[in-house]
């Protein structure tokens, strides 16, 4: 299987340079490999066995086996944060954005992630104008169990559908930390349940239950999925800079973050959308950072941002261009789609040289332009070119960012696997709730 191509040479960094901090990394990176075979889970980086984890995917089979697809029209996922974003862009990366539009394509997956009062009416108005409960599930996600808005969302949602559906606590699932406060309440209201491995952080997840239950529910091929996953570890864990595409994007990105503290994927499909957001929320967590490995406050990080091309050529690029030298950037794109053609019409004569061209093509001439554009003002980026976009080529590419942000954060000097600052807005919400 051939996945992205990787092209760094507009990265404006010498190879002696990246080299040499690539060599930082050799340790680590045999690190990687040895927990990456190990299914013990008891260090954050075993999130590396989940795609090679056939008692996993057995469990996750034999959960969603248990159900009459056939019949099922919506799943509904309840989580935020890493509980949904990793499964929202392999979703919306599959199916797309207006899948909604789409009738006949079943099931279709909901997703409840911040508490809205509109998304929580419109959400229980459909489930109660089904026939039978047999046409939805609901999955509820939180590790820990006690995640504000997940809870909130998921007890409010049942309370709004359970006088038309009695039975409404055989179609949820929860997924959570084995023996977790939500798992033992799931025990107790016999919901069904399958575990998160305790040292899996959230961010990393989408190849744990997390991300494999919704989306083998909703028909999309994981094992495929984790196939392109496993593809990328084994890739991404060998001391080879030349074909370990994880090490050099990692690299090239510290070695710019000295002095470009923003980070922008500029994805060229809007499929892509989601795997932005999932990767932004992969950097924010893990490079920004209060104290470093040693304990010294320094404050780390870099800022992440998501384009959309061609969508935000039109409201950004004079930033992009014309603006300050602040930012690396990384032009995603697919190389192969089907796609119609632009007719020969008295319309298209307004804009010369785009009769009789497919709309990919069109991309294609866009993207070009864009890298050109970079490099007259002597902007850095890379390329990444997909060669499709289905389970296997989405698998590799969110593992290779996965590795990417582990290698990242060894280099700055942080932990990848905590977010204590996150902990400062919970306690303080926690307060407030108490005094309404």
């Amino acid at each position: 299987m051939k996945y992205f191509s990787f092209d760094y040479d507009d990265a404006q960094i010498s190879e002696s340079k990246l080299e040499k901090s690539a060599k930082k990394l050799e340790t680590y990176i045999k690190k990687c490999h040895e927990l990456s075979t190990q299914d013990s889970y008891t260090e954050p980086e075993q999130s590396l066995h989940l795609p090679s984890d056939e008692n996993l995917i057995a469990n996750v089979e034999g959960l969603v086996g248990e159900y009459n697809l056939d019949q099922l029209k919506y799943i509904v996922l309840v989580g935020i944060g890493g509980s949904n974003l990793g499964t929202m862009a392999v979703y919306e990366s599959l199916v797309g954005q207006l899948d909604y539009l789409t009738a006949a394509r079943k099931p279709k997956m909901i997703f409840l992630d911040t508490v809205s009062s509109q998304k929580m009416y419109q959400t229980a108005e459909l489930l109660n104008s089904l026939q039978s409960s047999d046409e939805f599930i609901i999955v509820s996600i939180s590790k820990s169990g006690k995640t504000t808005e997940t809870i909130a969302n998921f007890a409010l949602l049942i309370s709004l559908v359970e006088e038309k559906f009695a039975d409404i606590n055989d179609r949820c699932i929860v997924i959570s930390g084995e023996n977790s406060a939500f798992w033992q309440k799931a025990e107790k209201l016999r919901m069904a349940k399958i575990s998160i491995p305790e040292s899996v952080g959230g961010r990393f997840s989408v190849f744990s239950a997390v991300g494999l239950v919704p989306l083998a529910l909703a028909g999309l091929n994981v094992r495929a999925l984790l196939r392109g996953a496993a593809s990328a570890i084994d890739s991404g864990t060998k001391f080879d800079f030349v074909h370990n595409h994880s090490l050099k994007s990692a690299v090239i990105t510290f070695i710019h973050s000295q002095k470009l503290p923003i980070h922008n994927t500029f994805l060229f499909n809007p499929r892509l959308d989601s795997c932005g957001h999932w990767y932004r929320q992969l950097m924010g967590e893990s490079l920004g950072k209060k104290l470093n490995l040693k304990g010294k406050t320094v404050h780390s990080g870099i800022t992440p941002i998501v384009s959309i091309g061609s969508t935000d050529l039109h409201s950004m690029a004079q930033l992009f261009y014309g603006g300050p030298k602040d930012k690396f950037t990384n032009v995603v794109y697919c190389l192969h789609e089907d796609s119609p053609i632009v007719p020969n019409s008295d319309l298209t004569e307004l804009v010369p040289n785009i009769q009789n061209n497919k709309l990919v093509d069109i991309m294609h001439a866009v993207i070009g332009g864009v890298k050109e554009a970079y490099r007259q003002n002597k902007l850095p980026f890379v390329s990444i070119a997909l060669p499709a976009i289905d389970e296997e080529q989405i698998g590799y590419y969110l593992q290779f960012r996965m590795l990417e942000m582990m290698y990242l954060a060894q280099l700055m000097g942080v932990n990848a696997f905590d977010q204590p600052s996150v902990e400062d807005y919970k306690k303080e919400t926690a307060k407030l709730l108490a005094k309404i």
